[in-house]
């Protein structure tokens, strides 16, 4: 039995409905902040948190298609590539690691230069976990 990743599997529909519902839930969460404050700095707070959030998601998601990829060249699965599926694999690892030192570049210059509302920061990083939330309760909702 081979490994085969299909694009409509159920774990990427379900992956795609978080990553967008993620994405409303910060947009909602700024555009309260803009009406909660008045201010600008908020929103750009939660705006900001959402981004730091949407690096570190993207960072682990490729992070663990780096490691199951370099796991499916080890034992020779086919369509892994052999050498070609270790070399994406590596890469794929530096990537994970560069991302998370772009992320602490960023979480720096928004919370120390910048100087955006923590409470806002953590507010848009919250998004993906509403997100979650969201698609827990509608599983729960509607079971497979």
């Amino acid at each position: 039995m081979s490994a085969v990743r299909t694009p409509a599997s159920e774990s990427d529909l379900t992956l795609r409905r978080i990553e967008r519902h993620s994405v409303y839930a910060c947009a909602a969460l700024a555009a309260g902040a803009a009406v909660w404050t008045g201010r600008l700095d908020a929103p750009l707070g939660v705006l900001g948190g959402g981004a730091l959030v949407w690096i570190s998601y993207r960072g682990i998601r490729d992070g663990i298609t780096a490691l199951v990829e370099a796991g499916e060249a080890r034992e020779g699965v086919a369509g892994a590539g052999g050498a070609g599926g270790a070399r994406r694999a590596a890469a794929g690892l530096v990537k994970f690691f560069t991302r998370y030192a772009i992320l602490a570049a960023a979480a720096y210059v928004i919370m120390a230069r910048l100087r955006l509302p923590p409470v806002a920061v953590f507010a848009g990083a919250s998004s993906l976990v509403i997100a979650v939330t969201f698609e827990a309760l509608r599983g729960a909702r509607y079971p497979p």
